[in-house]
């Protein structure tokens, strides 16, 4: 507002336009992930059929836990894997806490709590990975899971109906290692402030 209560036009760069997610560059398409990716549930083998090391023609049953410990590691016959995902993968925590976690890095049959999500051609898989990690969308599918008291877990039809601004491949791919490195540079740091506890702990 220009102070006299008018709303005073906002200028738009050129190159630019506006769009429902604010300003991109006019050579981005403004589309939904649902446009982008494909989502697919895991099944639930029988408990009985459960063994708990390693064998010939078994499999690897991967549960959410799984990204965090490898202390419950579980098997499966290979003939009952249904739903398989390599460690590559993009996979989705359906229920928490937290709900939404995105996660990847095992392969195996998946379980029922968790969603493989398969990128379009239109879409680098990397470029994917981190627009599902970002905060905004892990608020909406959070308030979401709690409306429904957990019950549904992730709200397939409003993560598939989220807007996504999707840059040329060229770009995503720069986009995508740029985050990379990001993440990379904080892991090694957290790494350096546990090993400086330890030593403060020490002395």
């Amino acid at each position: 507002s220009d102070g006299s209560g008018v709303m005073s036009e906002v200028k738009i760069p050129e190159g630019y336009k506006q769009t429902e997610v604010g300003v991109i560059p006019e050579d981005w398409k403004l589309l939904t992930i649902g446009d982008v990716a494909s989502f697919s549930g895991g099944s639930q083998p029988p408990r009985s059929t459960f063994i708990f090391s390693p064998r010939p023609s078994y499999i690897r049953l991967i549960q959410i836990r799984d990204y965090k410990t490898s202390n419950f590691e579980t098997y499966i016959p290979e003939h009952l894997a249904n739903k398989k995902c390599k460690n590559t993968d993009i996979m989705i925590g359906r229920y928490g806490p937290p709900i939404f976690q995105i996660l990847r890095g095992i392969e195996g049959a998946y379980n029922v709590a968790l969603i493989k999500a398969t990128p379009s051609n239109d879409i680098q898989r990397e470029y994917l990975y981190y627009f599902l990690k970002t905060e905004k969308l892990f608020q909406l599918m959070e308030l979401l899971s709690r409306r429904s008291s957990g019950q549904t877990g992730v709200e397939l039809p409003a993560l598939k109906a989220y807007p996504i601004p999707l840059p040329p491949k060229s770009e995503q791919t720069a986009i995508a290692t740029a985050l990379s490195d990001v993440d990379n540079l904080i892991q090694s740091l957290e790494k350096l402030i546990a090993k400086k506890e330890v030593i403060k702990t020490g002395t």
